[in-house]
């Protein structure tokens, strides 16, 4: 019984390659190439950065610009201030904490002064301990948020979509930020 139906599968198998046509050598080449090409590890092309809403450019407190593409595939919290907005104060040892924990993890901390004097930035950073990038002429990026007030606080992914906000800032957010953040660095 085993060997009729070896005899039938090995019968069908030989009816089955008489039925194909030859192929043009030129297609049997292409073919061959595909094959090895396919074996060999395909590395995968980085992909363009895609502006989006969230995206930015703006003067950088310490020269230059500070630019969100050049954060391309990181996860980013970002924070709208003012000099002297009293919440903005409370929050940055916060978002400086942040920046201390999760940067060298993957995540990176920005802060965006919506003033347009430079110096304001720089006051905010001095007077505070802060280390994390500062921009300053912000506004546009304000308004691009949606955020009504300061300090605001946004989370983005790696792909810069916002995946939580904070308006405002009290203690009482942190353990809320912190999950957020971590549920954030566990996808990468």
């Amino acid at each position: 019984m085993k060997k009729r139906l070896f005899s039938l599968a090995a019968a069908a198998l030989v009816l089955a390659a008489c039925e194909k046509k030859e192929q043009p050598a030129v297609e049997a080449v292409s073919q061959v190439t595909s094959a090895a090409q396919a074996a060999e590890p395909v590395k995968p092309a980085k992909a363009a950065y895609v502006n989006k809403a969230t995206y930015f450019n703006l003067p950088s407190a310490s020269g230059g610009e500070l630019d969100l593409a050049s954060y391309a595939g990181k996860p980013v919290m970002v924070m709208f201030f003012t000099e002297t907005c009293p919440y903005c104060r409370k929050a940055a040892p916060a978002m400086e904490n942040i920046h201390k924990k999760y940067g060298p993890l993957g995540l990176a901390s920005l802060g965006i002064c919506i003033q347009e004097d430079p110096q304001a930035a720089l006051n905010f950073a001095e007077s505070l301990g802060t280390t994390f990038p500062l921009a300053y002429n912000g506004r546009p990026a304000y308004k691009n948020y949606r955020a009504q007030g300061v300090p605001y606080i946004y989370l983005l992914d790696g792909r810069h979509d916002i995946v939580n906000v904070w308006e405002g800032y009290d203690e009482s957010y942190d353990p809320q930020m912190i999950k957020s953040i971590e549920a954030l660095l566990a996808k990468k």
